[in-house]
């Protein structure tokens, strides 16, 4: 009980963290509302992914309260094709204009949908707390991202 009690303070702490890290890693603008809006969510899934991570790397200990992270994750996945609106490719997001390419939109669409069913794995992983497991869905979702960035994102300088 006691251990319990106090994994998931450490979670309410480090959720807080985040929060606030989030708050103040997001102070630039792209200049485009869309833009800005799509990279402060996906600054988002970083940092509860990064939360799973310590978990599943051994550099913290489980606690439910990675069941939030994995769901707000899924969450995200599940609007991020919305993230993409026709003009909010500026130069600061990264954004290849590959994404708005009409040859490239299914290929584009079907990254998303990995994604989003990966994070549901991911979900069902962390819900286990099987390190091994958590490990291995972090690995599948991470890899879906991966996937997308090196064909629609552009290097950061």
């Amino acid at each position: 009980m006691k251990k319990r009690l106090m994994n998931t303070i450490v979670g309410v702490i480090v959720g807080a963290g985040v929060l606030v890290t989030m708050a103040s890693a997001h102070s630039e603008s792209t200049g485009n509302a869309e833009a800005d809006y799509r990279i402060q969510k996906m600054k988002e899934i970083g940092m509860n992914m990064g939360a799973i991570g310590k978990v599943a790397k051994g550099e913290a200990p489980y606690s439910e309260a990675l069941n939030e992270n994995a769901k707000a994750i899924a969450e995200l996945a599940s609007n991020m094709g919305k993230w993409f609106p026709e003009g909010s490719g500026v130069e600061a997001s990264r954004s290849k204009p590959d994404i708005w390419d009409p040859a490239n939109k299914d290929k584009f669409a079907q990254d998303i949908v990995n994604l989003q069913e990966a994070s549901l794995g991911l979900v069902v992983a962390v819900q286990s707390g099987d390190q091994a497991k958590i490990g291995a869905a972090l690995k599948a979702t991470g890899g879906t991202c991966g996937a997308c960035h090196k064909q629609f994102r552009k290097p950061k300088q």
